[in-house]
């Protein structure tokens, strides 16, 4: 080989490999590429975010049933300038004082999964935005528990609290829809849905935040304060708990009207599973109200209750990503709405 061939080989590989691989600490290649989470980590990350809001509302809800919203008196801090309970406060403190230390739970897998977005190539449109959504709705409901706190477990401050908890689950189901979507290949398994279900479908999630919010007041004006002395919303309970009684029959009229109609267009297999999914989660849901509503409001059917309204906020954020779809999307998996 001609020398001056030699030297140019040479010479190109030295440009070209620096852009390859990289040293490790040990002197060990790393390829950068590597480093790069695949679409699917980020999906199950994203999935992970879900369960974990979904696990500290359950959390929250001890909270308030136990009676231990005021646990620790103060915020930031868990008492005067300790973030830690102290040996003067009753054992409401470590009930309270663990569900703040949740946060941190939640923190990381929204942490985790904005990672895991922006350092995908190539990253889906959409799923940026989702991800920091997801992120700073955790210090912002950090804030919104501090002031429920500071308002001495003040009804309507709650009432938000729990409000922006369902927001933040519909955000992380967004988040976990579209890099499911992202990740699969498979062509498409059904009709696009009509766009007069893509608005039905929007239709049932408004109307599920309805029911999720007239159960707050419920709540704000029955016995499970959080705390004996914390007020109470002016208003009998049994009138707003007939109402949000009557808007669940509505919602379950609408999601079973929903369900059958993308059954009967044979509209793509993830709105046919979204719509079932939610329907039977309403089912059991309004069996759960019916036996606390009776039953006097035991603690245990509560926490319940506030467990399954949270999997229905995601379920019906599911039902509007599946019937607001153009078409079918792609899907390489088989299973359309697991992990």
């Amino acid at each position: 080989m001609p020398a001056n061939t030699h030297h140019a080989s040479v010479t190109t590989a030295a440009t070209v490999a620096p852009t390859t691989v990289t040293a490790g600490a040990a002197g060990r290649v790393v390829r950068p590429e590597r480093l790069r989470p695949s679409l699917v980590t980020v999906r199950r990350l994203a999935l992970a975010a879900v369960v974990a809001n979904i696990a500290i509302v359950a959390s929250g809800g001890l909270v308030r049933l136990t009676g231990s919203g005021l646990g620790c008196p103060s915020w930031p801090d868990c008492v005067g300038s300790s973030l830690a309970p102290t040996r003067q406060l009753s054992w409401h403190k470590y009930v309270e004082f663990g569900n703040r230390l949740f946060t941190y739970v939640v923190l990381a897998a929204v942490v985790a999964a904005l990672v895991a977005v922006l350092r995908s190539r190539p990253r889906p449109d959409g799923l940026r935005m989702w991800a920091w959504l997801s992120f700073l709705g955790v210090p912002a409901q950090a804030v919104m528990g501090g002031i429920s706190v500071l308002t001495d477990l003040n009804p309507w401050v709650v009432a938000g609290h729990f409000v922006l908890s369902m927001l933040l689950i519909a955000a992380a189901t967004v988040l976990w829809w579209r890099a499911r979507a992202a990740n699969a290949d498979a062509g498409p398994v059904g009709a696009p849905v009509h766009p007069l279900l893509r608005r039905l479908g929007w239709a049932t999630w408004g109307l599920t935040y309805a029911v999720l919010c007239a159960g707050t007041v419920v709540t704000g004006s029955g016995p499970h304060a959080g705390d004996p002395s914390a007020p109470r919303i002016a208003i009998r309970s049994e009138s707003v708990a007939q109402l949000h009684a009557d808007l669940v029959m509505a919602l379950v009229g609408m999601s079973f009207a929903l369900a059958i109609a993308v059954t009967a267009t044979t509209a793509d297999r993830d709105a046919r599973l979204a719509t079932r999914a939610l329907l039977g989660a309403l089912a059991l849901q309004t069996a759960i109200g019916f036996a606390q509503y009776f039953d006097k409001l035991p603690i245990g059917l509560v926490e319940l209750h506030l467990l399954g309204a949270a999997c229905i906020a995601a379920a019906a954020t599911a039902v509007v990503l599946a019937t607001g779809q153009a078409g079918p999307p792609a899907r390489a998996h088989g299973s359309a709405l697991t992990s």
